[in-house]
């Protein structure tokens, strides 16, 4: 189970025609959270070496 990624492939084809495949994919909220987390987390420390600097 993929908690990041969702995806859907979907194959359509004719006799008298070619074949097309469709991709779609979107990111999870999952992903989006961690992607705040580690944002918050760089920072977080980034603001705490600032101020231990001056």
């Amino acid at each position: 189970m993929n908690l990041f990624f969702a995806s859907n492939i979907g194959i359509i084809g004719g006799a008298d025609g070619p074949t097309a495949v469709f991709v779609s994919g979107s990111l999870s909220v999952w992903f989006w959270v961690g992607v705040g987390i580690a944002a918050a987390a760089i920072v977080s420390l980034f603001v705490y070496w600032f101020k231990k600097r001056k």
